[in-house]
């Protein structure tokens, strides 16, 4: 019988949460303070560990703390009646397996602790062969998930605000989802919960918004990343405008081969994206494997510049996932005015005069067309499977690519 320690100075959600977990098979014991938990950990030794951030004389953070030292396999469940994001990215680096936040879903109490006592997340489906790319024919991929925990921390785009977010590694068929936090709405990054301000790719639920999805949903699109629990607040952070971090940290973390398949999404036809604006265009037409071709034609400094992107990880991490993020000094002005790209700084944005890059050193002549090659490929993984089809995109932007995407779902998709 799995053992359960409560740390938690509010006596009904000791209460509460003993009586269920009681019903659901657990052994469980209590203590209503830092102090008297770590004792009781100390002879106990329980499996899973259900942790108060905010309580007196000992916070939750230092008895997460003590209990890593003496224990680096206990899941740790640490829980908040007023949390935020940082709280939570703070929790996960010392070494919480999770954090919830009251009033507490047991529903998500009982899925955290099972995750976490499987394996969070991959239980014994770990397979070391790391398969990136696509495949060519009709054959279905393995479906995906990370290593282990990621957190990560920075500014959003457009609030201006210091924000992070936690990737956690997720069972076969659960697919991508966004877990607002302090609310803990669950939103998943499939299209139709998309909704776009022409800027970025946001997600909607019924109380919460998650904004600018791209960068990530495309680093996760060209790993196959399939299943991930990803919280956050109001925005994925932009880190310096580039997906390379989020490359970096996925990596580190390891991408873990499932059991299960996930069907490709084959296109048979050619799909065209219906009354563009001169000058931009929008199709996928059949081909062997995802391909994107993107032309981009605006005024000085940008010029014309062409891009052709295939293949998997290694190509993405070395041509496109370092372009960054750009814009002209007077879009961001006219952003700053509709309350976006508060969080534009010189160090995650590429910023443009009419005839001169402003404030850094491109990492690419044509780093422009690179960044917009990125954009997509984070857009067309709404869809939550790989695709195979050739892309050939000129001028287009979020809102051209959504609606592609709406229009290859009512085509092609199957659930």
């Amino acid at each position: 019988m799995n053992q359960v320690l409560i740390i938690d100075d509010e006596k009904n959600i000791v209460d509460s949460l003993s009586s269920i977990l009681k019903e659901e098979g657990f052994s469980v014991f209590s203590a209503r303070d830092g102090r008297e938990g770590l004792a009781l950990f100390e002879r106990v030794r329980p499996k899973v560990v259900l942790l108060d951030v905010w309580m007196p004389e000992m916070d939750g953070l230092d008895v997460l703390r003590h209990i890593r030292e003496k224990d680096s396999e206990a899941v740790i469940i640490v829980i908040s009646g007023h949390g935020t994001i940082s709280t939570a990215v703070e929790a996960v680096k010392m070494g919480a397996t999770d954090f919830l936040e009251k009033p507490l879903s047991i529903e998500k109490v009982l899925e955290v602790i099972s995750r976490g006592l499987a394996g969070k997340g991959n239980g014994k489906d770990r397979q070391d062969e790391i398969r990136i790319q696509v495949p060519t024919g009709l054959e279905a991929c393995k479906q995906k998930t990370v290593g282990k925990s990621i957190v990560a921390y920075g500014m959003g785009l457009h609030s201006g605000v210091k924000t992070g977010m936690i990737l956690l590694p997720m069972p076969v068929d659960t697919g991508i989802i966004f877990e607002h936090v302090p609310d803990g709405e669950r939103i998943p990054a499939f299209i139709d919960y998309v909704y776009s301000s022409g800027f970025a790719s946001s997600l909607k639920g019924k109380n919460c918004t998650v904004k600018t999805v791209e960068h990530l949903l495309a680093a996760c699109h060209v790993y196959g990343l399939t299943n991930l629990l990803i919280k956050v607040s109001e925005e994925v952070p932009i880190f310096d405008g580039s997906a390379l971090e989020l490359c970096k940290k996925i990596e580190e973390a390891g991408v873990v081969e499932q059991r299960a398949g996930i069907e490709p999404l084959v296109v048979t036809e050619t799909v065209t994206v219906a009354n563009l604006p001169e000058g931009k265009y929008l199709s996928i037409e059949p081909a062997t494997e995802l391909i994107i071709d993107y032309t981009l034609s605006y005024p000085k400094p940008v010029g014309t510049q062409r891009y052709q992107f295939s293949g998997g990880s290694e190509r993405f991490v070395t041509d496109i996932a370092p372009a960054r993020t750009f814009g002209f000094l007077e879009d961001f002005e006219r952003l700053e005015k509709m309350g976006l790209g508060s969080g534009g700084r010189i160090s995650n944005v590429i910023i443009l005069s009419d005839d001169h890059v402003i404030n850094t050193k491109l990492r690419f002549e044509d780093e422009f067309v690179r960044h917009k090659v990125l954009d997509l490929l984070g857009d067309l993984y709404l869809l939550s499977r790989p695709i195979i089809g050739k892309v050939v995109a000129r001028g287009t932007g979020h809102l051209e690519n959504i609606a592609l995407v709406k229009e290859l779902k009512r085509r092609f998709y199957t659930s």
